[in-house]
């Protein structure tokens, strides 16, 4: 087994933390690129023994099975009747998984000085006073790992990690491969949340409950995700335990099946019905599975290629969590489809699925909202980026000369095709592009008026460009433009040395300037005209 490139960055990250006098370091990375592969392999290289804390079964169990089997060792186990490292006259293991709960409770059993590493899973939850008195206990190294830095109640991880080491967003994983496309489908309601309180960060779940649960919500919020599954296995996200229960009976109603087209859980289902239900679905048995809050983290379906968010959030990590149930990548899944349900009146700003790109400038997430929704209205659902990318574009065109932002933000032009001057040309055909020619194009990065104005023949003409590209293996015009930002012309650069080059481009940005990057590389590839 090998770790990934940016795993070993990670790695790497997390060493060089330490070696400059950092005790303590966090390392961001997006649910599915394999967090817990990281701290195996560091609990591995380990010189002296390691401590995981998790604060659920399930996470705990999880760590410890991925742990023995990438580290070939047997891995202790400290939760309830389990007694891996307190047992009287035991012998002390290298490597130990514990529950927070019951580690606080045994910490006078454990000597301060009894690891080397304490890793913290989930380390968004290490403000916690639970976690704070188990750090502060012991004298060592400590790791935290966790997909969603940011917290509802805003208290900064800060306090207890000292260095942020690595940082690999969504966007770039999506991007490099490591995890799938995402589609948002946005179904406006006719749900009144105008007089819904706000309590501890969350809208109140007892007044969303009582909204939300009344009939014809219910089947406004049924009606499509059971369109829009075709064979899609599907995870739905309900308000609360009586409205998770409510929603799968009529999710049943609607498709015509029984409990074994869909279920629900919650946190008072017995544990072995729990395991049972989450093992039938992970098996295609069960289609659809509605949780209310339960399944956020530690839950590893890859197969999940929809995810209908059934629930109001205000909270960016929360709801970038439950979006991460399914981004995972499985053999045959092509993306991931996310439902987000807008109720028609409601006072307060709730998440949806472009928010969770929160690294982009606050109007073009705002206006890449507005394009998901117009699409959705239209029956089409939308990738992510791509309406992020055309929200900048229709942004940039309000207020920018257009002759210079095509110069310097037309990513086609960055691969040699000049869209402007094939547009001055006759067109054999006055058709526009087809919707299959436009989504294609899109991906690929072409203006937004630029687009508008293409006929049948025109798309076509310059999608077999793009795929003579790619056919030959060269580079995407998304790829060469990123790169001719810092110097360097990629118009006849392969894919995968862009690839790397803007790989490494991304890593170096973490500590150092664009101008020097850019310094650096005139020279790579055909140096790029301006500045």
């Amino acid at each position: 087994m090998k770790l990934r490139p940016y795993q070993q960055q990670a790695l790497e990250a997390v060493r060089e933390c330490y070696r400059q006098g950092h005790r303590s370091a966090l390392v961001v990375m997006p649910t599915g690129t394999g967090k817990t592969v990281l701290f195996a392999e560091i609990s591995r290289l380990a010189k002296g023994p390691v401590l995981v804390v998790a604060h659920r079964q399930e996470l705990v169990d999880q760590a410890r099975d991925k742990i023995a089997a990438w580290c070939d060792d047997v891995v202790a186990v400290e939760m309830a009747e389990q007694r891996g490292l307190t047992a009287p006259q035991g012998r002390r293991p290298k490597i130990t998984v514990a529950s927070v709960q019951t580690l606080q409770r045994r910490l006078t059993r454990v000597p301060r000085d009894a690891f080397k590493i304490v890793v913290i899973d989930e380390a968004h939850h290490g403000v916690a006073d639970s976690y704070k008195a188990l750090i502060d206990h012991f004298d060592a190294w400590l790791l935290g790992v966790t997909a969603t830095p940011d917290r509802a109640d805003r208290r900064p991880l800060g306090d207890v990690f000292s260095s942020v080491a690595f940082d690999y967003d969504m966007q770039h994983a999506i991007q490099d491969g490591w995890l799938c496309p995402i589609r948002s489908f946005l179904v406006e309601t006719e749900a009144d949340f105008s007089g819904i309180r706000k309590v501890a960060g969350e809208l109140a779940t007892g007044d969303v409950e009582r909204e939300l649960t009344k009939e014809p919500h219910l089947v406004e919020i049924a009606k499509p995700i059971v369109e829009e599954r075709g064979d899609r296995p599907t995870m739905v996200f309900a308000a609360s335990v009586a409205h998770a229960h409510a929603l799968c009976r009529v999710i049943r109603d609607l498709a015509g099946g029984g409990p074994d087209f869909a279920a629900a859980v919650d946190g008072a289902s017995a544990r072995d019905y729990r395991s049972e239900t989450v093992e039938r679905f992970r098996a295609g048995e069960i289609q659809v599975l509605v949780n209310c809050s339960l399944f956020t983290e530690g839950f590893d379906v890859p197969q999940v290629s929809l995810v209908a968010v059934a629930r109001p959030v205000l909270s960016r990590a929360f709801y970038a969590q439950m979006v991460g149930r399914g981004t995972r990548l499985a053999p045959g899944k092509q993306d991931l489809l996310v439902l987000d349900f807008v109720p028609g009146n409601c006072r307060h700003s709730l998440v949806q699925a472009v928010d969770i790109f929160a690294d982009h400038d606050a109007d073009v997430v705002e206006h890449a909202r507005a394009i998901t929704q117009r699409a959705s209205l239209e029956g089409n659902p939308m990738l992510l980026e791509e309406a992020l990318e055309l929200a900048r574009q229709e942004i940039e065109a309000g207020a920018v000369d257009v002759t210079y932002r095509l110069r310097r933000r037309d990513p086609f032009a960055a691969v040699g095709l000049d869209v402007g001057a094939m547009l001055e040309r006759p067109s054999r055909r006055r058709e526009p592009a087809t919707s299959e020619q436009r989504k294609y194009l899109l991906r690929a990065g072409i203006q937004g008026e630029h687009l508008a104005q293409l006929s049948s023949d025109q798309a076509e003409e310059l999608s077999e460009r793009l795929r003579e590209r790619k056919a030959v293996g060269l580079c995407s015009p998304k790829q060469a433009f990123e790169l001719a930002a810092y110097g360097v012309d990629a118009s006849e650069m392969y894919q995968d040395q862009a690839r790397e080059l803007l790989r490494y481009v991304r890593q170096e940005r973490k500590s150092r300037s664009d101008a020097s990057i850019r310094a650096e590389l005139r020279g790579t590839g055909r140096p790029a005209a301006g500045p």
